[in-house]
């Protein structure tokens, strides 16, 4: 653990070596945010103003959906984003009841995950971030409806033999699987039709590696999505973006985002262009960081950063179960270092 804060290397304000990151489509799960919902004001204004926006009852949705109406593409996209910004400002604002405050270097994100992330970093409001929600997950959506697709996690083969199994699996344009994620360096996400998808899963298996089906019925990441991404960038054109506070951890490159071009161009290209996961842990602790804090439903990049790098310290704010939530399962000695709260938190 690094003792002091650090500069920016750009602003020259100082950070603390910590990223924020944020869950994608799959996190999701029946009741998700409804102990922070309980316990924070920041919060429930927070569910308020997106049912207010999407002319909904969003803590309805999240707290009393089945699972598979809240895996539903255009209800699960608003949901997650609603659910992970309610636990930030949840952070904030309990963080602040203790005299404490946090100053993260980067934020990242896992596909979805980034738009969070980019409200968090305000980069994108919260009204904007949740109406290309909606447009998102509507042209998922829609190419799902024309088109049987799906997803799968390939485990225990490299990425270059996953790249060979897509390949050999592949008949076609329409009878196609790609490479979408690089989660860690033994989880690697494809997704395409399903004709080649169950090729490959087969195949994958034949080369003892473990294949398991998603129940995400959408594909994305891939050159499947290439007129979805189009779509959507041409949707964005008229929503304003801003240079993010701290640096966002670009999804497609791994290279940090300052500017409002940076984030703008990241979405355009995000539903056509694979996850780089894994890389992007590797980023954040080249840049220093030893404390990622994953903020929304479940722990699934928690648990992913745990392998990708034994460097690190990570908790899942959604595993707080005790007082004060959610920051009650932040580690000790970062707080009795000073660096999140100037004074003990009541348990």
């Amino acid at each position: 653990m690094t003792d002091a804060t650090v500069p920016d290397d750009q602003s020259g304000t100082p950070t603390d070596p910590i990223a924020i990151v944020f869950p994608g489509q799959g996190s999701q799960a029946p009741g998700m945010g409804k102990l922070v919902f309980e316990h924070s004001e920041a919060a429930r204004a927070t569910f308020d103003e997106a049912s207010s926006v999407l002319g909904m009852d969003v803590a309805k949705l999240c707290f009393d959906s089945t699972e598979d109406d809240l895996a539903t593409t255009h209800n699960t996209q608003p949901a997650v984003l609603t659910t992970s910004v309610a636990i930030f400002r949840a952070m904030r604002e309990k963080l602040n009841e203790v005299g404490g405050t946090i100053s993260p270097r980067l934020f990242g994100g896992h596909s979805q995950g980034l738009f969070s992330a980019a409200v968090a970093a305000s980069a994108l409001s919260f009204k904007d971030g949740l109406l290309l929600m909606i447009e998102r997950g509507r042209l998922m959506g829609e190419f799902n409806a024309r088109r049987p697709v799906g997803m799968a996690a390939i485990i225990g083969l490299t990425a270059d033999r996953v790249r060979e199994v897509c390949t050999k699996a592949s008949e076609g344009d329409h009878s196609r699987v790609d490479v979408a994620n690089l989660n860690d360096e033994t989880q690697i996400v494809i997704s395409g039709d399903l004709s080649a998808l169950e090729r490959a899963m087969e195949l994958a298996k034949s080369l003892q590696g473990k294949a398991i089906r998603l129940k995400l019925k959408v594909t994305s990441h891939t050159p499947l999505s290439n007129d979805q991404s189009a779509e959507f960038a041409t949707i964005m054109r008229d929503v304003p973006f801003e240079a993010p506070e701290r640096p966002i951890v670009s999804n497609i490159t791994a290279e940090l985002l300052r500017t409002a071009a940076d984030v703008r161009a990241e979405f355009e290209a995000q539903l056509r262009s694979p996850v780089l996961w894994a890389e992007n842990v590797k980023r954040m602790t080249r840049e220093g960081v030893d404390l990622l804090i994953e903020v929304g439903p479940g722990h699934v990049l928690a648990g992913m950063a745990k392998r990708i790098s034994k460097e690190l310290t990570v908790v899942s704010l959604d595993d707080a179960k005790e007082q004060p939530i959610p920051i009650s399962v932040l580690p000790t000695e970062y707080l009795a270092a000073n660096r999140l709260a100037t004074k003990p938190l009541a348990q």
